[in-house]
């Protein structure tokens, strides 16, 4: 447990260190680059892709570990020769796994929730869908059958994350000759636009050169408009999930052609059937018709209190991290069957959903708020019993959290959180 412990540590101070000094950097230069809600949205949406990671990475390291043993017609020594070809091979599947999410509909419903913010920094990397987890999947299974070993896919996935983790920056401007063959923030903020003349190119994760190959790249030439084109106007983690699918859906259902409702998944989004048209843009306009960036205000009252939200939600999520790290072998059923994982599973994602509803202003926050609240003393009475200062503690941030929460929606002081003008 220490290990993990420090592990955890280590990674949270990086990441908060780097942020903050981003965030320091943007505030010196008078350019806003992080705002609290679009912030927070991103981290729920990676807490929610994380804590699906833990169980469907189960069923992926099974598969890679039977095809490499059992499949694969040879076994690659595991050295730092292998590894780098590895990296090279990585990055390539990446490449194509990343064009496609933006040619193939299905895809695209998956890859969009990347896309939905209107801001760019160094949180917009955690904005991924859970969706994307599987498809991803599909694409890196062809591994293990060519012979390199589950533990080196591993690595080679968590350093093309670290890498990625560091091209989403608005700070960092030309990075001279690496610009010709690596993939850069300058690159990656291009892929980011919403301008047509940006829009789906600069695919490459770790290398530039596979855009430059295949015809994907474009020079930055000023800093692009970020978003997508149809606009997202939620701070909802499980909203990001579930509405292009819904677009998806609601035009397959009322086009008349059978053909057409199998060509709205695997068209680009582009394309829409004949007698259907597009769904309309969500985001806002102003009096001359031009579109309003979304800019979410919420006082200090507010932000303090989603932000201890957030590390309680955090909490259970390292939790259940490390209950599945310290299973030896484990399978999907040996999940399921763990109680604890379960009650952690089932109140971490009515945190998500409940924070969602107070990020949106939404009416129904309140109740689910209180169930998300319920929920902490339910499980520290049934797991956490034995360690004495935990229930009480559970119990009065619970209370707390109720009467804050209750007291700011019911005053008839202004909006706590809303749209500015």
């Amino acid at each position: 447990m220490t290990g993990f412990l420090i592990l955890v540590g280590i990674i949270a101070t990086a990441f908060i260190a780097i942020v903050s000094y981003d965030a320091v950097l943007s505030y010196r230069k008078n350019i806003r680059v992080y705002t609290l809600a679009d912030s927070l949205a991103n981290v729920y949406c990676g807490i929610l892709e994380r804590s699906f990671d833990l169980f469907y990475a189960v069923i992926f390291l099974m598969a890679s570990q039977y095809l490499y043993e059992n499949v694969a017609p040879f076994k690659l020594p595991a050295n730092l020769g292998t590894w780098l070809l590895g990296l090279i091979l990585f990055d390539f599947i990446a490449y194509w796994f990343h064009r496609l999410s933006h040619e193939i509909n299905f895809l695209w419903a998956a890859h969009i929730v990347h896309h939905q913010s209107e801001e760019l920094n160094f949180t917009t990397v955690f904005r991924v869908s859970f969706f994307a987890v599987i498809f991803r999947s599909f694409f890196f299974i062809w591994m293990p059958l060519i012979g390199f070993d589950p533990f080196t896919i591993f690595t080679l996935g968590v350093f093309l994350a670290g890498y990625q983790f560091l091209t989403h920056s608005r700070m960092i401007g030309s990075l001279g000759v690496l610009e010709e063959f690596m993939t850069t923030p300058s690159h990656h903020r291009v892929h980011h636009g919403r301008n047509e003349k940006y829009m789906d190119h600069n695919y490459g994760h770790i290398f530039i050169v596979w855009d430059r190959l295949f015809g994907t790249f474009v020079k930055e030439e000023e800093e692009p408009l970020y978003g997508i084109t149809s606009g997202f106007e939620s701070n909802s983690p499980l909203s990001a999930q579930f509405s292009y699918w819904n677009d998806l859906f609601t035009r397959a259902y009322r086009t008349k052609s059978f053909g057409d409702k199998i060509r709205v998944f695997l068209k680009g989004p582009a394309w829409t059937p004949k007698d259907v048209g597009f769904l309309p843009s969500a985001y806002r306009t102003d009096k001359k018709g031009d579109r309003i960036k979304r800019d979410v205000r919420i006082t200090k009252e507010m932000s303090s209190y989603i932000i201890f939200a957030i590390i309680t939600s955090a909490a259970i999520f390292f939790r259940l991290t490390f209950i599945i790290k310290q299973m030896e072998g484990p399978t999907l059923a040996s999940l399921i069957q763990n109680s604890e994982v379960i009650a952690l599973t089932v109140s971490l994602l009515i945190s998500v959903f409940a924070q969602g509803r107070v990020m949106d202003n939404s009416r129904i926050a309140l109740p689910f708020e209180v169930l998300r609240l319920l929920c902490l003393s339910v499980l520290s009475v049934i797991f956490y019993s034995e360690i004495s200062w935990i229930l009480p503690l559970m119990v009065a941030y619970s209370l707390i959290s109720a009467v804050w929460y209750a007291y700011m929606k019911l005053s008839k002081s202004e909006e706590s959180i809303r749209l500015a003008s």
